[in-house]
């Protein structure tokens, strides 16, 4: 069995934090199909054609880093560790870059409180995504 370095462990999580982020994109379509984004002020789901797919899933890598950082002391309680980290990035969605784009913070003037409702829902998938990802790589210890 293998052991893996810091540096691996960041790059293999940047990779399944892609994974992740494809995941919220494709999540947002599904929601979309399903008629609850309509219902939560969302009026289209996030683009999947060539620039826009490319931010989203940077930042999905971006935020996998910081997964990687703690993936080794979370190991065995990686899903729950998983299903909680989505919240980091939703929280610096809500707190940072919300606010820098003029939505607000938490979204509240770009939809108010049902928008921001579709943020945490949309999101959701990406912190399991990206430990089932991570787990499908690195195989049983990290």
């Amino acid at each position: 069995m293998r052991e893996f370095t810091m540096i691996q462990r960041l790059a293999i999580c940047f990779a399944a934090g892609v994974v992740g982020a494809l995941a919220v994109v494709l999540f947002s379509h599904v929601l979309f199909q399903l008629g609850l984004s309509a219902r939560l002020g969302v009026k289209a789901p996030v683009s999947l054609k060539s620039p826009d797919i490319y931010r989203p899933l940077f930042w999905g890598g971006l935020w996998g880093i910081p997964f990687g950082l703690f993936i080794a002391t979370a190991w065995n309680h990686l899903y729950l560790y998983g299903g909680l980290y989505f919240l980091a990035p939703v929280l610096a969605l809500f707190l940072i870059f919300l606010p820098m784009s003029g939505a607000g913070f938490f979204g509240l003037r770009q939809g108010g409180p049902m928008f921001t409702l579709y943020l945490l829902l949309v999101n959701l998938p990406f912190g399991i995504i990206t430990a089932l990802t991570a787990r499908a790589i690195i195989g049983m210890k990290p």
